[in-house]
């Protein structure tokens, strides 16, 4: 239904055959389809609320949490190495139950048919292409498949759904919005990682299937043919469509193709930043009125800021016809851009150049041995010394971006603390670190957040927690489990403190939270507790994704109050 799976039995021979099938695929998280929930009640926990999602009509992968003292014998920890928890599935389909009838109560690996970062095929002789050297048999039918959709991935937070991959079983669903819309309909082409398209009908805001990153043609494609579908389904005709809508980013590709569907349906293109489309999606979601005004807390890995940073840790006094930032994590320098996402030693030693020098952060490096953990190597440190002390870091330049990001600071914190030395999936450091820090104990730690003001903006101090959890780290007599768990609640703390503030300040009632990092249960709980408990009304998603899949419904909304502005 809707695609292809790879599927084999659950055993670490598979999963490491597999693994290295796949390739680029390393240590990323298998979901896993059990015919009945007893099989995993010995190794997962499952609560109510989960066993009645699994259970639903929707049927989706339900992230899940691990014992203390879980039965491998049953979920292999290979599945989901370095994590606190298992994505699990329930079937869905006839061959499911024909395929559990077959071989029994056994769980089964069950994940997307597709090569990374490509949309899966769906027409057989382009599966057969597709996976050839991925699968040693292959199962199809002769029933076409017309539109390829995805599992959904979610878990839960305290009673709410936290959308991760809003996929079959939740699409076609619309999200009503709470005020009223003169036009017909618009376009939203999202962002570039975890993208959904949109489209506007009247008062309503449909969304596409989980398209996934649009980096490749192939995904472009399916992007343009997912919106299209949808256009067709709501009977949208060229003439209704009144503006289109995209990321503030002048090179995603999401952003080209806006440009293109501007000039072909004759209408003006909206930019919209990407934090502030995070925390109108939060808005809408929440029926937060047309008059009305939040603190809007935003943490994710990256989104092109209005200054040209990269921001990621933003918070944000909002409504719908204007933002403004009144506070964020300290900017931090990205070495050589991009490649400090995908290792994180690389954004550890930005940091750490930044607040020491060259000579105090020449030691550092030699001693947490920083040069084993650079793909180049001594080569590399030498390289990113060299540009360090070529650029000021505390402006923005063309050669070192600054970043406020809140996924670089939990990567930087994961590597230093030894959960993650390397990205080989989207969130793996953060994820990972969000497990260590399951095991450890926060009061053993000393250690706290503080925060400045300049310019009459909220500057949280990452440079001073770096050098605080390195000082940590020379104690032997401190577990870096416990570390973990104590920097989840200061940075939850801090955020919250900081939003806190601003409320009052502005006189506002309702605070937020929303962007990728607030799938982190144990910061997000943090966060929730300190708003409830100061007096605020807490906003926080249950059915549009927290990520960047929920993106194109703030970006239609900020279109559509543009449009409205300007017409």
């Amino acid at each position: 239904i809707g695609g292809t799976h790879l599927v084999c039995l659950v055993n670490d021979k598979n999963i490491l055959k597999l693994r290295k099938r796949k390739g680029e695929r390393k240590y990323k998280p298998f979901a896993v389809m059990v015919p009945n929930l007893d099989i995993v009640r010995d190794s997962l926990k499952i609560s109510l609320e989960e066993r009645e999602i699994l259970n639903s009509f929707r049927r989706p992968i339900v992230l899940l949490e691990k014992k203390n003292i879980c039965d491998e014998s049953k979920i292999s920890n290979q599945i989901a190495p370095g994590l606190n928890n298992i994505g699990i599935m329930l079937p869905y389909s006839g061959i499911h139950h024909l395929l559990f009838d077959f071989i029994g109560e056994k769980p089964l690996i069950y994940t997307s048919g597709n090569k990374s970062s490509i949309p899966m095929a769906i027409e057989n002789t382009k599966i057969i292409e597709q996976l050839k050297d991925l699968a040693d048999i292959f199962l199809l039918h002769n029933r076409q498949i017309y539109q390829r959709v995805d599992d959904s991935v979610l878990r839960i937070h305290d009673n709410k759904v936290k959308l991760i991959r809003r996929s079959r079983g939740f699409v076609p669903e619309y999200l009503s919005l709470p005020f009223e819309v003169e036009i017909s309909s618009a376009i939203a082409t999202g962002p570039e990682l975890m993208t959904t398209g949109a489209i506007l009908r009247r008062n309503r805001i449909f969304q596409t299937q989980h398209i996934g990153h649009v980096t490749h043609l192939e995904t472009l494609d399916f992007l343009k043919e997912s919106l299209f579908h949808m256009k067709n389904l709501l009977q949208v005709k060229d003439t209704e469509i009144k503006f289109i809508a995209c990321d503030l980013h002048p090179a995603f590709i999401t952003t080209q193709l806006a440009q293109e569907f501007s000039s072909k349906f004759n209408v003006d293109l909206y930019q919209i930043q990407h934090h502030y489309a995070h925390i109108l999606s939060l808005m809408a979601e929440n029926d937060v009125k047309i008059d009305e005004k939040i603190v809007g807390i935003c943490t994710d890995g990256i989104g092109y800021g209005t200054d040209g940073n990269i921001w990621g840790g933003e918070i944000i006094l909002s409504d719908y016809n204007k933002f403004q930032r009144i506070g964020h994590l300290e900017y931090q320098p990205m070495i050589g851009g991009d490649r400090c996402t995908k290792y994180p030693a690389r954004m550890a030693a930005s940091i750490i150049l930044n607040k020491f020098g060259v000579d105090e952060a020449s030691k550092i490096f030699n001693r947490i041995e920083i040069i084993n953990d650079l793909e180049y190597k001594e080569k590399e440190l030498l390289t990113l010394i060299s540009q360090y002390k070529e650029t000021n870091t505390q402006t923005p330049s063309n050669n070192i971006p600054l970043t406020s990001s809140t996924g670089r600071i939990f990567d930087t914190i994961s590597y230093l603390l030894g959960a993650s030395k390397f990205k080989s999936y989207r969130g793996e450091p953060a994820m990972k670190l969000e497990g260590l820090a399951s095991r450890g104990n926060p009061d053993k730690v000393d250690l706290k957040i503080n925060y400045s003001r300049k310019n009459g903006v909220v500057i949280i101090n990452t440079s001073e927690l770096i050098q605080n959890l390195l000082s940590l780290l020379q104690d032997s007599n401190h577990k870096k489990a416990d570390i973990a768990a104590k920097f989840h609640i200061e940075m939850g703390k801090v955020f919250g403190e900081v939003a806190v503030e601003i409320a009052r300040k502005t006189n506002v009632k309702k605070i937020g939270l929303t962007g990728g990092v607030a799938y982190n249960y144990s910061f997000s709980k943090i966060i929730k507790t300190h708003i409830i408990n100061s007096g605020f009304q807490f906003l926080e998603h249950d059915r549009v994704a927290p990520g960047d899949a929920g993106i194109s419904i703030g970006q239609l909304i900020s279109g559509l109050f543009q449009y409205n502005k300007n017409k």
